[in-house]
């Protein structure tokens, strides 16, 4: 029994990259925004991205960054009397493609384990709604504040994005930075 349990992991691992190249490309698929928009934004993210983990002000590595349409959303605990929200502004501001930089910021997060345990209920309630297309959608959590990034197409959408979120259990806020087509 053992032996099969571990032919079965060897022979999950090597899919592995084959279930990451589906889900990529069904994202790429259902995303409203065009291709070399998607390719603008997730090269913006990946500058961006890089410029924090480079840059010397203590705090700025551990902020999330999120850009559709040019809008850079930066996500993350900035402690009061920290430089490194200011610092995250400044980079992405610099950084080619961006129009507009939006920021939420909490000064602590008290439970990484409930914000993690929200987020994979969230994404459940989400999964679950079928007029929704829960891979459009990126979703932060931090001290049971809720931040969701996205592209979709309708107002109609976006509430019911916001509804889904705010229904699960542990949620103190949800903000939308979600975007219609």
């Amino acid at each position: 029994m053992k032996r099969m349990f571990l032919l079965m992991l060897v022979a999950l691992a090597g899919c592995a990259p084959y279930a990451l190249a589906v889900k990529e490309t069904y994202e790429v698929a259902t995303d409203p925004r065009s291709l070399a928009t998607q390719a603008t934004d997730t090269q913006a993210e990946v500058q961006i991205k890089a410029a924090l983990l480079a840059s010397p002000v203590s705090g700025t590595s551990g902020i999330d960054v999120y850009c559709r349409q040019g809008v850079v959303v930066l996500v993350g605990v900035v402690p009061p009397g920290s430089q490194a929200g200011q610092a995250a502004v400044n980079i992405a501001r610099q950084t080619p493609g961006v129009k507009r930089v939006e920021t939420y910021f909490v000064p602590s997060r008290p439970s990484w384990e409930s914000d993690i345990a929200i987020k994979e209920q969230i994404r459940v309630a989400l999964i679950a709604d079928p007029a929704l297309v829960s891979g459009r959608v990126d979703i932060a959590v931090y001290a049971g504040h809720v931040v969701l990034v996205g592209v979709v197409d309708s107002r109609a959408n976006v509430q019911k994005f916001i509804a889904d979120a705010r229904s699960v259990p542990g949620v103190v806020s949800v903000t939308s930075y979600m975007q219609t087509m």
